[in-house]
């Protein structure tokens, strides 16, 4: 056996899970006090709501909702060790106890299965940033480090043992409250539902739509769908010689190409 598969088998390991929450929140939704950083610029003057530059990656403090088509992002990160631990230049805070998985399945294929996480014993400021947030819609990521002695993920024949096990979108966000009347304390729980990047992809069942306004908005120079309208209230009759009577149109075209050109009856 080697090494690693000997130290990753010892009766004595420890090992921590870590969760990362990416939440992106949109020009006008931004919450006065709190921190963001720039993820993308758009029309947004990030510079007049508390930005030191309109630049991408600057992190600042919101004086305003602003304004445009501008994106911010918060990134929250907090593992179920006894205490803080950095990997890679990120601190993930000790949740302990108080942070919660639901098993992770782990198949050969990928796999459409949720996942919880729960956050438990939340302070009363916490839960406001959380209802105040759009949670839904943000990434998250799940890693499995492997600590050392220190309370540190360890390095073994040179590779850090800290592993991505899933990543997903979040898809639901629940609060719960508890009141224990002996002890006049209240516990609140945060519960926030993920499906997995295989389950989003199979509730995809549509694309964008061709017409041409929903078109235009992504792409305002692009005329290759004002004609879908025209051809969408034409009835074709494939495979047939013109009717007498019916009209000669060309649709989408102004080429004199016989191939651009299609009967239709009046």
């Amino acid at each position: 056996m080697s090494t690693a598969m000997a130290a990753l088998s010892s009766s004595s390991i420890r090992y921590a899970e870590f969760v990362e929450i990416i939440i992106t929140t949109f020009a006008g939704d931004f919450v006065v006090g709190q921190s963001y950083t720039i993820f993308v610029v758009g029309t947004t003057d990030f510079t007049a709501i508390g930005a030191l530059s309109n630049t991408v990656g600057v992190t600042f403090t919101a004086t305003g909702s602003g304004t445009g088509t501008g994106k911010a992002q918060q990134t929250y990160t907090f593992c179920n060790a006894a205490s803080a631990i950095t990997v890679n230049g990120i601190t993930f805070v000790g949740a302990g106890n108080f942070l919660g998985i639901s098993e992770i399945q782990q198949d050969m294929k990928a796999s459409s299965v949720d996942i919880k996480v729960s956050l438990s014993g939340l302070d009363i400021n916490i839960v406001a940033l959380i209802l105040e947030a759009n949670v839904k819609g943000s990434s998250m990521k799940i890693w499995r480090g492997f600590l050392d002695s220190n309370n540190q993920i360890q390095t073994i024949g040179g590779v850090q043992q800290f592993f991505q096990r899933y990543q997903g979108i979040v898809n639901n966000v629940a609060i719960n409250e508890t009141f224990d009347e002996k002890k006049r304390e209240r516990t609140v729980v945060c519960v926030v539902s993920c499906a997995s990047m295989r389950l989003v992809l199979d509730s995809r069942i549509a694309g964008i739509k061709t017409n041409p306004s929903n078109w235009r908005f992504l792409y305002a120079n692009d005329t290759s769908m004002d004609r879908v309208p025209v051809i969408a209230s034409t009835y074709f009759n494939f495979g047939q010689n013109p009717i007498p009577g019916s009209a000669t149109k060309v649709i989408g075209s102004t080429s004199s190409n016989p191939a651009a050109i299609v009967h239709f009856v009046q």
